[in-house]
């Protein structure tokens, strides 16, 4: 029998977890603040979005190979997608794992993967390109822009090593994109709250801040009070690891650093703790 690792249920959350009307992604009004929150959730496969689906979920972010940082989702994953989940839906484009500065032959790549999500049904993109000293690659942005002129654009974490998070802010801005993805340069966005409200104050409305790394139920209240964000990313998973087996072999084909047939999938328990969390918060006005 596959054995999955979790997280325990926060204490507080009991009561919202058995109320079925409390677990939905939907974007949620705080009567106290007046602010709407939401949670994007970072999928893996067609399992993740269906899970999304059921869940209530408004927005996923769609990737493959999750373990890596996530990357380009396939053609078929996208249109299997879209026919499962009637929220939105931001692809990521990612055409190999590691750094953010790409070949010229990549970024050819990237755009005409860009170009075939919006086509194949993507409400957006998730992208990001660096030139090799850290800074924002200005041209590639442009031509992603150029090509793609009505579509919702997402700079991604590779902003969180960038040489300075204001000073690409500033540029992802000048650039047309509409949401930055970033943990404000940390391992984790309640690590890096503080440049995270930062950068938040900086966008001034013009551009949307989305928190992104090691949001959980536990800790996503203080994400939010922290930084004034009110939506956030989230990547609740866990990992699934087959009983062993003789004709296994130990051959490693899993995730690096797991059991050799590992493979990970969204947490469906985990990800309503963190809608009941996301739904019981308060966010700062």
């Amino acid at each position: 029998v596959p054995q999955s690792r979790t997280a325990a249920v926060p204490a507080g959350l009991l009561r919202l977890l058995h109320d079925p009307r409390l677990l939905t992604a939907h974007p949620r009004k705080n009567v106290q603040t007046g602010i709407t929150r939401m949670l994007e959730l970072c999928v893996g496969g067609i399992d993740d979005v269906l899970l999304a689906a059921e869940a209530g979920v408004a927005r996923i972010e769609l990737n493959s190979a999750i373990a890596l940082g996530g990357l380009t989702p396939s053609q078929s994953l996208m249109l299997q997608a879209r026919t499962a989940f009637s929220g939105k839906i931001i692809a990521m484009v990612r055409p190999r794992e590691g750094d953010f500065h790409y070949s010229p032959a990549e970024i050819r790549l990237m755009l005409q993967d860009a170009e075939l999500l919006v086509q194949q049904g993507a409400d957006g993109i998730a992208i990001g390109f660096l030139n090799h000293d850290g800074s924002v690659n200005l041209a590639a942005c442009r031509q992603l822009r150029s090509l793609l002129p009505a579509t919702h654009l997402v700079f991604h974490r590779a902003i969180d090593v960038s040489v300075s998070l204001p000073a690409a802010l500033s540029q992802i801005i000048d650039l047309g994109f509409q949401t930055v993805l970033t943990s404000g340069g940390c391992s984790t966005a309640l690590q890096g709250a503080s440049m995270l409200q930062q950068l938040h104050q900086q966008a001034a409305g013009r551009i949307q801040i989305l928190p992104a790394g090691g949001i959980r139920a536990a800790n996503v209240a203080a994400v939010l009070q922290l930084t004034g964000c009110p939506e956030v990313h989230a990547a609740v998973r866990e990992i699934t690891e087959p009983s062993p087996a003789a004709h296994h072999r130990g051959l490693h084909f899993g995730i690096p650093g797991q059991e050799p047939l590992s493979y990970s999938k969204t947490s469906a328990t985990a990800l309503h703790q963190l809608l009941a969390a996301l739904h019981a918060a308060k966010t700062q006005p």
